[in-house]
C-alpha cells in the first residue's frame, strides 16, 4: 500500500525534514521546482508560452523557482501574482528577488493567451472556498486553451476531502510532492487532477519518525502479497465455505452474481440460501453451489439456522427485499456471534430501520453501502456524505465497529483503525449487479482466513481491477455485470503470478 496524506500530515512530514534531518527549506522548494521543470521540459518544446500563477506562501515560491528554471533554460515564462509581496513567506520572497534579479517578466494584467498555465497559488494550504479576484482568476483558467498544469494540489480543491472550495484550477496535470494526497484520490477533486505525477523531493517514509499515517491507497502488490495462499495438499474444505442468502422471487440474479462471485475469489464451498422459485435457475446457472430453498410464505428459521451453521462466512442481503421474512433472516443472522457477516443491498436497508440491530451484534460485519443504502444508514444527505467521503466511512466504522466499504467512484474502506482507497474500476462497473460480485468477492476471500479488512480491502480491489478489463473488452457504455465475473479469473491470476501482476498501478 502507499501512503496518502492529509494537509496536516504533509505539513509535518515537511517540518520533520527541515528541523529534524536538516535539509532547508530552500533546498525543498527548488527539489520540487525541478521535478516540475523536468516534466514540462519531456513534454513541451521552447516555443510554448507560459504562464505562472503564484500566490504568497510556499506554492508560490515553488511557482517562482519552477518559473526561473524555464526561463534560464529559453522559454518564453511570464509570472502573475495576485498578492502583494508583503504577505510573502521568506522563502517565496527569496525566490521573487532571485527572478527579480534574472529580469523575469511580471505581468499585472492578463491579456495574452498562454501555451500553458501553471497553477502555483495556494497548492495544499487552502482550507476556505475562492471567492473574489481568486476565483475570478480561477474561471478564467478553466476558461483558457491551454494546457494546466497543478504544483502540488489544483487550487480550490481540498487536500483532505477532494472537495471543491467554491471554484477549482482544472489540471491536465497535477505534480505533487513527497506523497498523494487524500483530496487527490477521491471525487471530486480526483477529477480536477488530471494525470498525477508523485515526484520525489526528499520527503518519505523516513520524514515520517514513526508517526505513520492514517490513510493507505491500494496497489497492484497488496493482491500478489496478502491474496489467499493455496497450499498443493488442500481439498475443498481448505479453502472456507460461504452461505450466500440472497435473491427473491423476482431476483434470482443477484443471487447468482454473489455466489459466483465467492467462488471465482477461490473459496471451498458456496451455499445458496433462496426462495424457492430461485432453485431452477440456479441450479442451472451455477451447478456448484449448494441451493437450499425456502418458503416465503411458511418460512422455517431452523432450516436457516443449520445453512448458518454449516457456513464459515455469511453473506445476507442482495436481492431479497424488505419483506417480514427478510426481516427475520437478517435479525437471525446478526443474532449468531461465531460467524463473520457482509452486509449488502436489503441487509443494509433492513438495518438503517433498526440500526440497533448492528449495534448489539457480536459477529464481526464487513457493510458494502452505495451513497444511496449510507444516506439512509446515517439520515444524512448524500450530497454531505460525499463531500466527505473518508470521514464518513470512518466514523461509521468507529460508531459500529465494523468495517465499512463505501463505494463510490473511489470506493473508501474503513476499520476502526485502519483506512485505505481502492483506486480501481471504472464508470462502466456503474450498473445493476456490480455491488452483488463485489459482496461475492469479499465473502469469498474472507473464508479463506483473511481479515475483514484485508477480505474488504482485497476484493474492492480485484473487483475494480476485474472491472478495467471488463471495459478495454466491452466499453464502458455496454459492460454488464457479467462481463466484471467474467474477468475475476484472469485478474487474479495476473496479479498473483509469482508477485508480479502485468496490470499497473494508478499512482
Amino acid at each position: 500500500m502507499k501512503y496518502l496524506v492529509d494537509s496536516k500530515e504533509m505539513k509535518q512530514l515537511d517540518k520533520n525534514t527541515i528541523e529534524y534531518f536538516g535539509i532547508p527549506s530552500l533546498v525543498l522548494m527548488e527539489r520540487a521546482a525541478l521535478s516540475v521543470y523536468g516534466e514540462i521540459k519531456k513534454r513541451f518544446g521552447k516555443d510554448k508560452h507560459i504562464l505562472i500563477i503564484c500566490g504568497a506562501g510556499n506554492n508560490g515560491g515553488d511557482g517562482l523557482a519552477i518559473a526561473r528554471l524555464l526561463f534560464l533554460d529559453g522559454y518564453p515564462v511570464h509570472i502573475y501574482m495576485p498578492m502583494h509581496p508583503k504577505k510573502m513567506t521568506e522563502e517565496t520572497k527569496c525566490q521573487y528577488q532571485t527572478g527579480e534579479k534574472y529580469g523575469i517578466p511580471i505581468v499585472e494584467k492578463l491579456e495574452k493567451d498562454y501555451d500553458i498555465i501553471i497553477d502555483a497559488l495556494f497548492g495544499i494550504g487552502l482550507s476556505r472556498p475562492l471567492e473574489g479576484e481568486f476565483k475570478e482568476l480561477v474561471g478564467w483558467c478553466n476558461k483558457a486553451k491551454a494546457v494546466r498544469i497543478a504544483v502540488d494540489m489544483p487550487s480550490g480543491i481540498s487536500a483532505d476531502t477532494g472537495a471543491v472550495l467554491g471554484e477549482a484550477f482544472l489540471a491536465d496535470m497535477t505534480v505533487t510532492f513527497g506523497f498523494a494526497k487524500a483530496g487527490q484520490m477521491v471525487y471530486p477533486g480526483a477529477g480536477f487532477c488530471g494525470e498525477l505525477i508523485v515526484a520525489d523531493i526528499g520527503i518519505d517514509d523516513k520524514s515520517m519518525l514513526d508517526a505513520l499515517p492514517s490513510l493507505c491507497c491500494l496497489e497492484d502488490s497488496d493482491i500478489s502479497e496478502k491474496f489467499p495462499k493455496r497450499k498443493k495438499d488442500s481439498n475443498k474444505g481448505s479453502f472456507g465455505k460461504v452461505l450466500v442468502i440472497a435473491g427473491s422471487n423476482t431476483m434470482a440474479g443477484a443471487a447468482w452474481f454473489s455466489g459466483k462471485a465467492a467462488y471465482l475469489s477461490g473459496c471451498g464451498l458456496v451455499g445458496i440460501f433462496t426462495p424457492e422459485k430461485n432453485r431452477d435457475i440456479l441450479l442451472t446457472k451455477l451447478p456448484e453451489a449448494i441451493v437450499t430453498d425456502y418458503s416465503q410464505d411458511s418460512f422455517d428459521v431452523s432450516l436457516l439456522c443449520e445453512k448458518i451453521n454449516w457456513a464459515d462466512v455469511i453473506l445476507a442481503g442482495p436481492g431479497i427485499g424488505l419483506s417480514h421474512t427478510a426481516e427475520i433472516i437478517i435479525q437471525e443472522v446478526l443474532s449468531q456471534k461465531e460467524k463473520p457477516v457482509v452486509l449488502d443491498a436489503d441487509g443494509l436497508n433492513i438495518i438503517a430501520k433498526n440500526p440497533a440491530l448492528l449495534k448489539k451484534t457480536k459477529a464481526d460485519v464487513i457493510i458494502t453501502p452505495h451513497l444511496g443504502e449510507m444516506s439512509r444508514l446515517t439520515g444524512r444527505e448524500i450530497s454531505l456524505i460525499k463531500e466527505n467521503l473518508i470521514h464518513s466511512a470512518k466514523s461509521f466504522a468507529e460508531k459500529y465497529h465494523v468495517v465499512c466499504v463505501l463505494k463510490d467512484a473511489r470506493t473508501v474502506i474503513a476499520s476502526r483503525e485502519n483506512c485505505c482507497i481502492n483506486p480501481s474500476g471504472c464508470n462502466g462497473m456503474a450498473s445493476g449487479g456490480s455491488g452483488d460480485v463485489l459482496a461475492g468477492l469479499i465473502a469469498g476471500i474472507l473464508a479463506q482466513n483473511k481479515t475483514p479488512m484485508e477480505a474488504a480491502a482485497l476484493g474492492a480491489y480485484i473487483h475494480g481491477r476485474a472491472g478495467e478489463a471488463a471495459a478495454r473488452l466491452q466499453g464502458n457504455a455496454s459492460m454488464l455485470a457479467s462481463d466484471i465475473l467474467n474477468q475475476i479469473p484472469q485478474v487474479i491470476k495476473e496479479l498473483t503470478q509469482e508477485g508480479n501482476g502485468r496490470i499497473k498501478t494508478h499512482i
